[in-house]
């Protein structure tokens, strides 16, 4: 019968023969005196090469060694210590190991059983995990330098103005919303800036503006917490925080202005001289709200150019805001007129001198308004231009007129174009698509305004070649006002005069104006163009033209405009 304790034997050597995990042991010499297969496999060794070597021979570091053997004497056991194995080729190999001392029947520790697990593959795991995670902060320091230095990009180009290098309107609102000062604001702008760079170009434009803000720079140091802003075009600002009294504020923007003008600009070999005007604004107190400095600024400065002076300090008494607000009202008033056709033409008869009768009216836009009142194009005109429905105005007055036209054949009507509709293609489009297709294109005359100055005569004349194909009639309006120019009358193919109101109201006692009437009724008569005298307000003014070879007289004295024409 086989001995048990045999077989328990056996069967324990075949466990440590075939376990995956390494074991050795080592007597209290650290003399190894086991090593199963997995152990000496793991090292390069046979069993009998590391049976009776010192377990020193086989460690990389011995500090490791002394630690754990002084918790195994001092507690039995050393449990999941990292150590580093050397290898029979040299290499090492780094193993997770669990100790234990066995005791004898006196208690005393007679060997000590080591199993060990390769944590090499682990290891290797881990340092590429390490080497990973530098790589990864270094790409994610040099992503975080990146994004800072586009960061600090963006913000300047948010802040900055590219040309100058001076902070921007940007910047100004920024810095305004977040200081907690009174202050001042100073918004400076170069008078006739388009016009230069129009004729010199954008490049010497650009050189212009930089020495100007070089100008600006320097000088603003000579006022303390100055900082001098680029709004855009032609536009500066200064900002002045914990702003001295108001007098010293004018005395500094009138010094700026003067040293302006008094400035030669050296640009590109030629030396150019400008002019500034300027508008200010202080804020009330700290919690005033920022953006309406910039806006009264910019109210002070607008009025300034409009009354031709140098710099206005924005004062309530000055009723900027009000005047503002008028043209808002009127913009939007405007606007309903024509969504609710409340714009019409209101006609004034045109006396023939020779017959004696009414064979012409000129067509006057008035807006209705819902009471009933009739609004002259004095209040409204101009914003339409502003505001870009000066377009829609002309088109229903075309519209209507045509079509007041169709109901009386016997008479003409003239209409007023301004330059800027003959200049406007979608609007020289429809004039043509207009009397092309309609039936009494005889019956119409366009009135050239000819106070707004014609330059571009190559366009003028070839609308007036197109639409006279078709029987339309051309006079030019506001002669003798304005730019006037003889030169017109023989560039142009026209077919009446008007003589301009501030000739013909005070013909009767200005020998002046007499002169010039004469003078333009020969040169007309000469040409063959008939002639219309405007503003004939009075019976003496009437019987007075009534002496001169006019062709035909308008005004009140013989008619006011009026909603309807009269056969």
């Amino acid at each position: 019968m086989q001995n048990p304790f045999q077989s328990d034997r056996i069967h324990v050597n075949d466990l440590l023969k075939h376990m995956p995990d390494g074991m050795f042991t080592h007597d209290t010499n650290l003399i190894i005196t086991y090593a199963n297969p997995t152990f000496c496999q793991l090292l390069g060794y046979e069993a009998e090469e590391l049976i009776g070597t010192c377990i020193t021979e086989h460690l990389h570091d011995l500090s490791i060694l002394e630690s754990c053997m002084s918790n195994v004497r001092e507690h039995g056991h050393c449990n999941d210590q990292e150590t580093i194995f050397k290898r029979k080729d040299g290499s090492l190999v780094h193993i997770a190991k669990n100790v234990r001392a066995l005791y004898d029947e006196r208690g005393q520790v007679y060997t000590t059983v080591v199993s060990i697990r390769d944590m090499t593959r682990l290891h290797e795991l881990n340092r590429e995990l390490l080497e990973s995670k530098r790589q990864l902060q270094h790409h994610t320091d040099d992503l975080k330098g990146l994004v800072e230095n586009r960061t600090r990009e963006l913000t300047y180009r948010l802040f900055y103005d590219p040309l100058t290098r001076l902070p921007n309107r940007s910047k100004l609102i920024h810095d305004t919303e977040t200081i907690e000062k009174p202050y001042a604001l100073l918004l400076l702008n170069i008078d006739r800036f388009r016009e230069i760079n129009s004729f010199y170009g954008n490049d010497m434009g650009d050189e212009l503006l930089d020495s100007v803000a070089e100008l600006l720079s320097a000088l603003s140091q000579q006022m303390d917490d100055a900082v001098v802003y680029k709004l855009p075009v032609d536009e500066y600002a200064v900002l002045i925080t914990n702003p001295p009294e108001i007098e010293e504020i004018e005395a500094f923007a009138a010094h700026l202005i003067e040293q302006i003008s008094q400035s030669s600009f050296r640009i590109q070999d030629h030396d150019m001289s400008l002019n500034a005007t300027a508008g200010i604004a202080c804020s009330h107190d700290i919690t005033d709200y920022r953006q309406s400095v910039l806006l009264r600024a910019g109210m002070a400065l607008q009025l300034a150019k409009k009354r031709r002076q140098d710099y206005i300090i924005y004062d309530p008494s000055l009723h900027i805001k009000k005047d503002y607000e008028k043209n808002i009202q009127w913009v939007k008033r405007l606007r309903n007129a024509i969504e609710e056709d409340r714009i019409v033409p209101y006609y004034q008869p045109i006396l023939n001198t020779k017959t004696l009768k009414i064979d012409k009216y000129e067509a006057l836009v008035r807006i209705i308004e819902d009471d009933g009142s009739v609004i002259t194009p004095y209040h409204f005109l101009g914003i339409s231009k502003k505001v870009k429905l000066y377009y829609h105005i002309t088109k229903i007055m075309i519209d209507k007129v045509f079509e007041t036209l169709k109901m009386h054949p016997d008479v003409a009507c003239s209409i007023n174009l301004s330059i800027e509709d003959i200049h406007d293609q979608t609007m020289y489009a429809y004039i043509l698509e207009k009397v092309q297709t309609c039936s009494n294109a005889g019956q119409i005359i366009f009135e050239i305004l000819e106070s707004e100055g014609i330059e571009n005569y190559d366009i003028v004349n070839m609308f007036i070649t197109e639409v006279k194909k078709y029987g339309v009639k051309i006079a030019l309006d506001d002669f003798g006002a304005g730019y006037s120019n003889f030169a017109y009358i023989t560039k142009l193919d026209i077919d009446y005069i008007k003589i301009d109101g501030s000739i013909i109201r005070d013909i009767d006692q200005n020998p002046t104006s007499k002169i010039i009437l004469d003078t333009i009724l020969d040169f007309a008569a000469k040409l063959n163009i008939e002639t219309v005298a405007e503003f004939v307000s009075s019976e003496q003014i009437y019987d007075y033209l009534k002496t001169l070879p006019i062709d035909a007289m308008q005004g009140y004295y013989l008619g006011e405009p009026s909603a309807s024409m009269t056969d």
